[in-house]
């Protein structure tokens, strides 16, 4: 009788254990990338006005500039569309064929190559209204931001990604 007992008091511990993991696991936000909240957006804005501060001191825009530098930064400028672009949902990502999801990245990466063309086209069309003293700056700063961003960010060997040639 004690040992049916014990098993009893041991079963409801488990499963009062279960359940309150179950509960703190439905309340968890879903995994993978959402959109930013305002408040990030915010503070994205506010980094990347500092940085642009910094890089146009560091460059010495004279007056004659000021306008290159202006449509630099706005032809630069993220674009963050009223309503984003509709997602489908897990289910629906889970129907379609192999072939069918190869498009969709495709898609997705057709999009992101037309936003890098114009970024190219703005930032030569800058380039060519800097001095050369001002372009050697503007390479070094350019330099500094792809190590920071491949040191730190996606890329990044704190992330597990290794240099790209092994661990």
């Amino acid at each position: 009788m004690l040992n049916l007992k014990k098993h009893l008091m041991i079963g409801v511990a488990v499963v009062g254990i279960g359940l309150t993991a179950m509960s703190s696991f439905a309340q968890m936000p879903p995994a993978g990338r959402h959109a930013p909240t305002p408040e990030q957006i915010a503070k994205f804005e506010q980094y990347r006005a500092k940085r642009l501060a910094a890089l146009h001191d560091k460059l010495k825009i004279t007056a004659a500039q000021e306008a290159g530098w202006k449509t630099f930064l706005d032809k630069t400028a993220p674009q963050r569309p009223a309503t984003p672009p509709a997602r489908p949902s897990k289910d629906e990502w889970d129907k379609l064929t192999a072939p069918e999801r190869m498009e969709r990245h495709l898609d997705m990466m057709k999009t992101m190559e037309a936003h890098m063309t114009d970024r190219i086209a703005a930032t030569k069309e800058f380039y060519a209204v800097l001095s050369p003293e001002q372009q050697k700056v503007f390479d070094q700063e350019f330099h500094k931001m792809e190590e920071r961003r491949f040191k730190h960010g996606r890329f990044g060997r704190e992330h597990g990604m290794g240099d790209g040639f092994g661990k």
